[in-house]
């Protein structure tokens, strides 16, 4: 139930999640070269702060009067008031910087996603899909929209207070210049080991995820072939591997931020030291010492700021490289298009990328209009009959089509319209239930709604106290797992396509209401194709025609009742079902 190694998504290279954020600036010029302005002029104002104290000082030890040193005193009082205000508008224009970019990091992953094969979505698991669709994009939406307008407001200070010093007295400067040293060396080393380790830290989260998810959504089958153990110890697999990483992370912030600390210090004791033996000798004055040493305490402030958020840097860079890969997908040549809705299977052969075929050689022409039912043991192959007569995946060799074109190679907007696949895992969207029904008829109106719901038994709908405007999903009514079946098998109903192909669709409902449902379903789509992939042969009984498919072959075609008769390979899974059934 695992997506492999190899069927994860690509990631974007460093080069790419470059030109991606190169991209994103160019986006917005005019806001960013704003903030940038109002950055330096804020910082400007800060650095006044220790050049007009230390001129303080030096003017009383020369002789000002009290007027000079109150007029000054007052101008200390505007910059601080100027750096303040200056400060709160710029970071107001880079978080309106950020919320934009965000927004289009979030619209062109949704975007990307939407048009990825429906093969590579399938085999790359909801795991690696959802977090890179939503923890992903959420950090480089944190760092947009927070993180980054600080940093930089934090780097154009360091740089202004660092050229407040050169104004004061280049020599002394030099002493803040010993901070450089160390914080390279320690950021090279930091940012060289911390990109692998952070991709391996959001990959093995996302590989947890995937087997949480696919768990959870397979808890039946897991139950029903006893399989608690195994998926048990998988998940403590994958949750070691995530921790084991975590711990990698840990030891890199243990070695980095200690020796932020210690870097700090010295540009402070360079310029005391040093500037006050200078200062003693008469070389310089006690101002500029009392200056060049407030600037230096305060470049602490945009380092921390700097340093600490390199970590926030290769978390969000990470992610960027993960959500800009979804775009490295190589897009499906989907340009044809058919007025027919004819399906045929012809000397079908496929397999999952490198492994032996699931089917070999398959024959299979459904009927317009008919229902028909597929069987099997468990591996034969019907599922993935299914995902080809859905285009989901093409055959390696023999013809998937519909309406004579491959199915693989129709339009996706053409290919839903025609078909709709219906298996027992559903989506419910946190919008109203209107919202949820209208994704597949946007111009129905209540009166078809309610009809829909009726006719796969959603009674329940009509007994809502806000009725079709009621708020579903996570964040509203949280619908049963049948009730949420019933909702998708409404939207078949609503989205009248061609060709309807479930498979396990109705596994969610309770077996006293599961006949009823299905024979409703039915009769709503009498007159379409319906391809019904049955484990619940009770299903296969009301087809029209029966196949059963074995060692990736039809080995048998007819009707139910003619089948039995024959005592061949649907008569035997028949009596191992009822057995079972009478035994359950």
């Amino acid at each position: 139930m695992n997506a492999g190694a190899s069927s994860r998504l690509p990631v974007a290279t460093p080069g790419e999640v470059r030109r991606s954020v190169i991209e994103l600036f160019g986006m917005e010029k005019r806001t960013v070269a704003l903030a940038c302005l109002l950055y330096i002029a804020a910082a400007g104002a800060g650095a006044a702060l220790p050049v007009m104290l230390g001129r303080v000082i030096d003017g009383i030890g020369s002789g000002w009067d009290a007027t000079r040193v109150d007029l000054m005193c007052a101008a200390l009082i505007g910059c601080v008031a100027a750096q303040m205000a200056l400060t709160r508008i710029g970071r107001r224009v880079g978080h309106r910087f950020g919320d934009r970019s965000a927004a289009r990091i979030r619209e062109r992953a949704l975007e990307r996603v939407l048009r990825l094969p429906l093969g590579v979505v399938e085999r790359a698991g909801t795991g690696d899909l959802a977090t890179r669709t939503t923890g992903d994009v959420a950090a480089v939406a944190e760092l947009l929209r927070r993180t980054g307008p600080e940093v930089a407001a934090a780097a154009v200070e360091f740089l202004v207070l660092i050229a407040a010093a050169f104004l004061i007295d280049p020599v002394l400067a030099l002493g803040l210049a010993v901070v450089v040293p160390p914080l390279v060396l320690a950021s090279r080393w930091y940012l060289r080991v911390a990109r692998p380790a952070f991709l391996a830290e959001r990959a093995a989260m996302s590989e947890l995820a995937e087997v949480l998810t696919a768990s959870a959504g397979g808890g039946r089958t897991i139950a029903a072939h006893r399989l608690r153990s195994e998926r048990l110890e998988i998940g403590h697999r994958s949750a070691r591997s995530h921790h084991r990483r975590l711990l990698r992370v840990v030891d890199l912030h243990c070695r980095y931020l200690p020796a932020l600390d210690l870097a700090y210090l010295l540009p402070v004791f360079a310029v005391l030291l040093g500037g006050g033996l200078w200062a003693v000798g008469g070389g310089v004055t006690v101002g500029a010492v009392v200056a060049c040493t407030m600037l230096a305490y305060r470049l602490s402030g945009p380092l921390d700021r700097i340093m600490y958020s390199l970590t926030e840097f290769q978390t969000a860079g990470a992610a960027l490289a993960r959500v800009e890969g979804i775009g490295k997908v190589p897009t499906e040549d989907r340009e044809a298009s058919t007025d027919g809705h004819e399906v045929e299977l012809a000397g079908v052969r496929f397999g999952y990328e490198d492994g032996p075929d699931v089917l070999c050689g398959l024959d299979l022409r459904p009927r317009p209009g008919e229902h028909l039912a597929v069987v099997g043991r468990s591996g034969a192959g019907k599922s993935t009959l299914a995902r080809l007569v859905a285009g989901i995946d093409a055959p390696r060799s023999g013809t998937a089509t519909i309406g004579g074109v491959p199915s693989a190679s129709l339009k996706l907007v053409e290919l839903r319209r025609k078909v709709i696949l219906v298996t027992q895992e559903h989506h419910v969207f946190d919008a109203s239930l209107r919202d949820n029904l209208a994704l597949a008829d946007e111009t129905g109106d209540d009166a078809a709604l309610f009809e829909a719901l009726h006719r796969v038994g959603a009674d329940w709908a009509a007994a809502l106290e806000a009725g079709l405007d009621t708020e579903v999903g996570d964040s509203g009514l949280r619908l049963a797992p049948a009730q949420a079946q019933q909702v998708a098998l409404a939207r078949v109903v609503l989205a009248d396509p061609d060709i309807v192909i479930l498979d396990e669709a109705t596994a969610s409902l309770d077996a006293a209401v599961k006949g009823e449902v299905e024979a409703s379903l039915a009769a709503a789509l009498e007159g379409r194709t319906v391809i019904q992939i049955a484990h619940w042969l009770q299903a296969a009984r009301a087809a029209d025609r029966v196949v059963v498919v074995e060692g990736g072959r039809v080995a048998e075609s007819g009707p139910h009742a003619d089948l039995l008769q024959r005592g061949g390979a649907y008569a035997d899974l028949w009596e191992a079902w009822s057995r079972g059934r009478g035994a359950g």
